[in-house]
């Protein structure tokens, strides 16, 4: 006959191994994979797992030495890099004011409507473009090389704490090599994408798991700093090459930085 002891001990037993599977442990390894494994060019297809992305972004720029904060939203549209095409974006701001950064890989515009103004950048020694390969060459910039943040990277936990109040991984990036651009790096990886089993990108329990990247913070080298956070995520939709070409209308300056300040 069973006893009411036995069963109490069955149960406990079964709850301890239960909670040991559960409590199997994550280590440092694993979150940097889960941030960049989506990124990573198949070495059959030379694609990516996750090859675009649109999201609706909120911005916010700190200025150190004014102690102003700027606050801006809007859609961006991603296609990633990869051994046969280079990064390509889209960024259409909807406040404070509207304007429009577009990239075909080639050249960067800036388009600034209320000033009749259309910036036109040489995307050389922005982004590597020419003969780019994620898995082999390092990436001048960081969306450009998603996929081997490690090797462009210092990688460790926040200093401030593993967990956001979600209990999603904070990780803290610092150049291995001396960045113009980018003296820090804190990028917040969706938990779940650490946990789940299941191909995020293939198999997502919920679409916006494909994407791993919860919210960037950038901070320079003089102590200014830009949080990007994305909501309404969307993996891997079609999204045709005219959205990452840009025509400046013809009443329109167009104004080309001078090479020395690329």
């Amino acid at each position: 006959m069973i006893t009411v002891q036995r069963l109490v001990f069955a149960a406990a037993l079964l709850a301890i191994q239960v909670c040991s599977v559960m409590a199997a442990p994550i280590g440092l390894p694993q979150v940097i994979a889960a941030l960049e494994n989506p990124f990573k060019p198949d070495s059959s297809t030379g694609l990516p797992a996750l090859e675009t992305v649109t999201a609706i972004f909120f911005q916010k720029s700190t200025i150190a030495d004014k102690n102003k904060e700027i606050r801006a939203d809007g859609e961006m549209f991603i296609r990633f890099a990869s051994s046969r095409t280079p990064l390509m974006f889209r960024f259409d701001y909807f406040r404070p004011t509207k304007h429009e950064i577009v990239s075909d890989g080639e050249l960067l515009w800036t388009y600034l409507p209320e000033n009749k103004q259309a910036i036109r950048s040489e995307l050389t020694g922005v982004f590597a473009t020419a003969g780019f390969d994620p898995s082999r060459d390092r990436a001048i910039n960081f969306l450009q090389g998603l996929g081997r943040l490690s090797k462009d990277f210092s990688i460790n936990y926040s200093q401030q704490g593993m967990y956001d109040m979600a209990g999603n991984y904070v990780l803290e990036l610092r150049p291995a090599r001396a960045m113009a651009t980018i003296q820090r790096l804190l990028v917040v990886v969706r938990k779940e994408a650490v946990y789940t089993k299941a191909d995020p990108v293939k198999n997502p329990a919920r679409p916006e798991y494909a994407f791993p990247i919860l919210s960037t913070t950038v901070y320079d080298h003089s102590g200014n700093s830009t949080t990007m956070e994305f909501s309404n995520i969307r993996a891997n939709d079609l999204l045709v090459d005219s959205l990452f070409s840009f025509t400046p209308p013809g009443y329109v300056q167009i104004v080309q930085p001078p090479a020395n300040s690329r």
